[in-house]
C-alpha cells in the first residue's frame, strides 16, 4: 500500500504541475503531503485517511476526525494522524479559499495569485504558514487523538459519555481559544464545536461496536485486552 500510494501521490503532483499548469499548488500539495509518511512510518493503509478532514470540514465538521484519529493503535500513530488531518485540511483551506475550521491565514494571497506560479507559491502562500500560528492546532489534533482511548474506553457508555464529554469540552474550549490566536477578531472557527462532539459519538460508536465484536470471545475465556486501542479499528 505506501509504494502504491507515493505513486499515485507523485502522479496526481506531476499532472498539477506538468498537465494542470498549477505549479504552486502542486508545491503546496507537497507540504501538506509530505509529512503524512513521516508521521505514520508503518502505516501505509493509513496515509489516505486525513483526507476525510478537509471532507468533514466541508460540512463543518472538521474536527471530528480527531475522533477518527483517536482509533489508531498506538499513541503515536494518533498523534501522527491527527497531526496529519489538520495539514491536510490547512492546505485544502488555502488552494480553496473555503473556511474550513478556521481559514487560511489572512496573509495567503487568493489562490489564483500563486497556484500556477512556483515561486509565488514558495514566497507568498507558504511563510505564512510558518510564520504565524496557523498550524499550531495540529499539535491540538494530535494531542487529543493520542487521549481518546483515555476518554472512550468502551466498558462502560456511562463512563464513556462522562470522560468524552470532558474530552469534548476541552476540546472545544482549546480551539475556540486557538481561533483567537490564529485568526484574531475573525470569524469563530467552523464547527469548532459540533466538530468535536461528532468526535466523541463517533469515538464512543466505534468503540461499542469493537468491544461488541470482542465479546464472543470473552465468553470462551478469552477476556478482549484491557486497552481499547489493542485493537483498533483505524490501522
Amino acid at each position: 500500500p505506501r509504494v502504491a500510494w507515493l505513486a499515485v501521490a507523485v502522479a496526481l503532483l506531476a499532472w498539477l504541475a506538468a498537465g494542470a499548469g498549477l505549479d504552486g499548488a502542486a508545491l503546496l500539495a507537497v507540504v501538506a503531503l509530505l509529512p503524512t509518511p513521516l508521521l505514520l512510518p508503518r502505516a501505509g493503509t493509513a496515509w489516505s485517511l486525513p483526507a476525510l478532514a478537509p471532507l468533514l470540514g466541508a460540512v463543518a465538521l472538521g474536527p471530528a476526525f480527531v475522533g477518527v484519529a483517536g482509533l489508531a493503535r498506538t499513541p503515536a500513530r494518533r498523534a501522527g494522524l491527527g497531526a496529519a488531518g489538520f495539514l491536510w485540511l490547512a492546505a485544502a483551506e488555502a488552494l480553496s479559499e473555503d473556511r474550513l475550521l478556521f481559514g487560511a491565514p489572512a496573509e495567503v494571497p487568493a489562490p489564483g495569485a500563486w497556484e500556477s506560479s512556483l515561486l509565488a507559491a514558495a514566497t507568498e502562500a507558504l511563510p505564512p504558514f510558518l510564520s504565524t500560528p496557523a498550524l499550531a492546532p495540529a499539535l491540538v489534533w494530535a494531542l487529543f487523538a493520542a487521549l481518546v482511548p483515555l476518554a472512550v474506553r468502551g466498558r462502560s457508555l456511562g463512563f464513556d459519555l462522562a470522560r468524552g464529554s470532558l474530552w469534548a469540552a476541552a476540546l472545544i474550549v482549546t480551539q475556540l481559544a486557538l481561533g483567537d490566536l490564529v485568526d484574531p477578531g475573525g470569524l469563530a472557527a467552523h464547527g469548532a464545536v459540533v466538530g468535536p462532539l461528532a468526535a466523541l459519538l463517533f469515538a464512543v460508536l466505534a468503540t461499542a461496536v469493537r468491544s461488541g465484536l470482542r465479546e464472543p470471545f470473552g465468553r470462551v475465556g478469552n477476556p478482549p485486552p484491557a486497552d481499547p486501542g489493542d485493537r483498533p479499528l483505524v490501522a
